[in-house]
């Protein structure tokens, strides 16, 4: 299994971060481990070591949408990581109550990352 790192892009197969990758919960794409975060895009797995993260947060977009008798508003659930100041990705999550449930496991076992949005000034 290959790995790449979000932050430099350097593919690994260590089996460390596999071994941690197969124990870990599942959250749609996104895989929470101990040390790192994984994201399952296509055949490629990224990961990010949460020492390496300084901002997780997420985030909620509002699409419009077609609905049979009337048009109304969907609400996207979006992980957001970002590292030395800028935002490495943004994953799509399964949905608000599988967003809430990751980012309670994620504050509880992940130090020194932030899980509050910038604040644009």
């Amino acid at each position: 299994m290959k790995f790449i790192n979000l932050t430099d892009g350097v593919k690994s197969d260590s089996s460390e971060l596999a071994r941690e990758y197969r124990s870990s919960h599942s959250y749609g794409v996104t895989v929470v481990g101990n040390e790192n975060l994984f994201v399952k895009k296509g055949l490629k797995i990224y990961y990010i070591s949460y020492k390496d993260a300084d901002r997780i947060f997420r985030r909620v977009r509002r699409v419009n949408a077609m609905m049979c008798c009337e048009n109304g508003e969907l609400e996207i659930e979006y992980l957001v990581v970002s590292a030395e100041g800028r935002e490495l990705i943004e994953i799509q999550l399964p949905g608000q109550k599988a967003a809430r449930m990751m980012m309670e496991e994620l504050k509880g076992s992940v130090g020194g990352v932030e899980f509050t949005a910038p604040v644009n000034g």
